[in-house]
């Protein structure tokens, strides 16, 4: 995981909406036109879930509401005494392939060669969501992949109190 923030710079078009650009035989289409597809609506509705997530602030944490148990935090607790940094990592954590079980992880459709920037722009939404939610935190987003990649990317977020440049 990394400890920088992440930034999605380098946008490379998904090899799926490559392909749907050629099959229509206009190159101009954008992303946006794809977005206007059949069912393109719900699926971007939802998403917003997704890259604009629900917190809940718990023990002087803040933590994603999909992933918050006060049960599973106060054990964390116990388990990291009061590394709160760490315990919101931990606990905030999404790993892509859990949030895309039912996705087809065949080779042909290179999807999974898509998470990382998936990833990468989840992350960068985060960074600003967050920071704006909670200007009197600094929020530090991780944005990786395991050594492996065998499990592939996962974000997560941490705060601390932000420092004052006055005293």
């Amino acid at each position: 995981m990394t400890n920088s923030k992440p930034v999605w710079s380098e946008r490379e078009l998904p090899a799926f909406f490559r392909q749907w650009r050629t099959e229509w035989k206009d190159e101009e289409l954008s992303p946006a036109n794809y977005l206007d597809y059949e069912g393109g609506l719900r699926f971007v509705l939802a998403a917003a879930w997704l890259f604009c997530p629900e917190t809940v602030e718990y023990r002087g944490c803040v933590f994603l509401k999909e992933n918050f148990s006060q049960d599973t935090v106060d054990n964390w607790f116990t388990t990291l005494g009061r590394d709160r940094e760490r315990i919101e990592a931990v606990v905030n954590q999404v790993r892509l392939w859990d949030v895309f079980v039912n996705a087809s992880r065949a080779d042909d459709d290179q999807l999974g060669e898509e998470l990382p920037q998936l990833a990468l722009a989840l992350g960068e939404c985060w960074q600003g969501v967050l920071s704006a939610r909670y200007p009197g935190r600094e929020i530090t987003v991780g944005v990786g992949d395991e050594e492996s990649g065998s499990y592939g990317p996962a974000v997560t977020f941490w705060t601390s109190p932000a420092v004052s440049g006055f005293g």
